[in-house]
């Protein structure tokens, strides 16, 4: 899956395996043949073998393995040294085995990690770069999208950790009110992903929008996704599993202060954003974290299917863990390059993922109704959502002002393509 053959500084040369199945699959007797040459005679090969339970040999059902260089602090590692242009090659046990699976590469460069998103499709990425975090996106490439959404946010100058100037525009108060003192971490989307949004909103018959022309129709919609993709604090994948301990989910505040965004580790240790857990605050006055203390989670009034709730999962759902990430269901975005860190600013993280994610509403407890009672339903709540209006509006005026000209603002857009 993943491949660091040119370590720089303090990095370690590793070679990472995955198990796409849906069993755990043992490789004692397995083995890794690198070939730098061509030839018989250039060939190292690295066995599997579990030494009576010293070594890991057993990676499990879509897990992965971490191989890393032999020395005193990894006895199990390989010996051979990867180069600028190798191949590896997995056989199974056997004197007669054939390769089951290879990876190839030539020239990927100093302190690049390669990573294979398909049998066909190669990623490749820096573990540390020179300069804050949007130089991380330009050094990553294809994140011209988002470099321009982050800056007509401003959002750009809080992952820098610096503030930002009051203005008019309905979105500055809520910029203002994010954390400039930490360091983030960005799950960023390739401009691929939003440029299929484009084609999408534009409807059939138009060309694509551009990053632009979706920032006049919503956004509204756009800083929703770009402000919950900003999580506080610099989380690398091994700070998460420090932090996670033996935790399978947790709630990380997001730049956005009514946001929160629940990150998991898969067995391989790969990062999952559930861009769907909200706590829906529960119907009395002392709120998820109490009741999660009383040991409320399991009863059934808080577990009650959306009915009163109004979510799947019933009430305080990433307060009572109940959020998960379903590898058949496919509910998360997972992170296809992983652990970029900026070597200046805040010096934040970046972590690539495979898809565009839609926030995650904004639910708060009704305020209290005559006579004392409150609703029963939480209300869903978006600070964007008076400006979305007000923009509809003064596009509804413009539209029946003009006098029969077009604008690429009046493409037939009724809503986001996730309903």
């Amino acid at each position: 899956q993943a491949v660091l053959a040119e370590p720089m500084g303090r990095q370690k040369e590793f070679i990472q395996l995955k198990n796409l199945g849906g069993q755990e699959q043992d490789l004692e007797g397995w083995k890794l043949t690198l070939n730098s040459g061509g030839e018989a005679e250039d060939e190292e090969t690295y066995v599997f073998e579990a030494d009576g339970g010293k070594c890991e040999t057993k990676i499990p059902p879509l897990g992965a393995l971490l191989l890393l260089k032999k020395d005193a602090q990894n006895p199990c590692g390989f010996k051979f040294d990867l180069g600028a242009k190798e191949e590896l090659v997995l056989f199974e046990s056997g004197e007669d085995a054939e390769g089951i699976d290879s990876m190839s590469w030539g020239e990927v460069g100093r302190g690049q990690v390669l990573y294979r998103s398909s049998d066909s499709e190669y990623e490749k990425a820096p573990q540390d770069v020179e300069g804050n975090i949007v130089d991380v996106l330009r050094r990553l490439g294809g994140f011209n999208n988002l470099i321009t959404f982050l800056d007509h946010f401003e959002l750009d100058k809080i992952l820098d950790g610096r503030g930002i100037r009051g203005t008019n525009t309905w979105h500055n108060k809520i910029v203002r009110e994010m954390n400039t003192d930490v360091p983030y971490t960005l799950f960023a989307i390739k401009d691929e992903a939003w440029e299929a949004l484009f084609k999408e909103m534009a409807g059939e018959w138009a060309p694509p929008l551009t990053a632009p022309e979706l920032l006049e129709i919503d956004d509204a919609l756009v800083f929703d996704i770009i402000s919950f993709l900003m999580v506080e604090d610099a989380w690398n994948s091994r700070s998460l599993k420090l932090k996670m301990r033996d935790q399978n989910s947790m709630a990380f505040q997001t730049a956005h202060p009514e946001r929160k965004a629940v990150l998991q580790l898969d067995e391989s240790g790969q990062i999952l954003l559930n861009y769907d857990c909200v706590d829906s605050p529960s119907p009395d006055e002392f709120g998820c974290a109490i009741q999660k203390g009383w040991g409320k989670c399991q009863e059934d009034w808080m577990n009650d299917n959306g009915f009163f709730s109004g979510r799947p999962l019933g009430y305080c759902e990433y307060e009572c863990e109940k959020c998960y990430c379903d590898p058949m269901d496919n509910n998360c975005a997972k992170t296809v390059v992983a652990d970029v860190t900026a070597s200046r600013g805040k010096k934040g993280v970046v972590h690539v993922i495979d898809r565009l994610i839609e926030a995650p509403p904004i639910i708060v407890k009704p305020e209290p109704v005559e006579g004392g009672a409150a609703p029963q339903q939480p209300i869903k709540k978006s600070k964007s959502s008076t400006s979305r209006k007000d923009k509809e509006k003064e596009e509804k005026k413009s539209s029946s002002s003009s006098s029969g000209g077009s604008s690429r603002r009046t493409y037939g857009y009724q809503s986001p393509w996730w309903g």
